[in-house]
């Protein structure tokens, strides 16, 4: 006799498939899973198709070492090439006590137009991530700090950086760094996933990887 699993929910599947096959399956379980990324910041040239999540802490070391090592070679030879679009998840760690007001320093520049820079300003900087200090980074990139301080007062973020937590967990990210390798799903603002990466990798075995998903197409 054949049971079908019509009707029976995708997550219920996954769970099943983690519990049978162990909990390397998970990544099996969400490849072809669908994510909203909103307005999460982004950078790109042209319209690709295909794209890269990079799901961050500003206060995880080995956060730090994928922006030195490993995103440099990337913007270079897929980002600025048109062929990859970058996009940023934020996760911060609760045993990073000064992560979350981090992020929120990123989004508020991110309102001034200068998430980017800000984001490597933050990983320069990890050591020095205290509330305090954050107003002094927004002056350094020549940013409106009265109104950089107000948008931290008023935790205007907060509910978006909580979103990119809980679209990281649903998708069994729990640390950091992970790089999500996806497809754009056209005129939506969703992100079908392709592959999950967690931890640093080797930029060869990431480039691999991304020329992969680009012959893929």
């Amino acid at each position: 006799m054949t049971v079908g699993i019509r009707g029976i929910s995708p997550w219920v599947v996954a769970i099943g498939l983690v519990f049978v096959l162990g909990p390397q399956s998970w990544a099996f379980a969400q490849k072809g899973a669908k994510i909203s990324v909103g307005d999460a910041p982004s950078v790109k040239e042209g319209a690709p198709e295909f794209v890269l999540v990079e799901v961050s802490d500003f206060q995880c070391p080995y956060c730090g070492q994928g922006t030195r090592e490993v995103l440099p070679q990337l913007l270079e030879t897929f980002v600025h090439a048109g062929k990859i679009e970058l996009i940023f998840l934020d996760l911060p760690l609760q045993m990073h006590p000064n992560a979350f007001k981090a992020a929120e320093a990123a989004a508020c520049a991110g309102d001034q137009k200068k998430f980017w820079p800000m984001h490597d300003l933050l990983f320069e900087h990890q050591q020095a991530l205290a509330p305090a200090q954050l107003p002094g980074y927004a002056a350094e990139l020549g940013l409106d700090v009265p109104a950089f301080q107000a948008c931290l007062a008023g935790g205007k973020h907060d509910g978006a950086i909580r979103n990119h937590i809980r679209i990281a967990h649903d998708l069994g990210i729990h640390g950091t760094p992970a790089y999500v390798l996806g497809r754009r799903i056209s005129g939506t603002d969703k992100v079908q996933v392709v592959e999950i990466v967690k931890g640093v990798p080797e930029y060869d075995d990431l480039e691999a990887k991304l020329k992969a998903l680009l012959a893929s197409k």
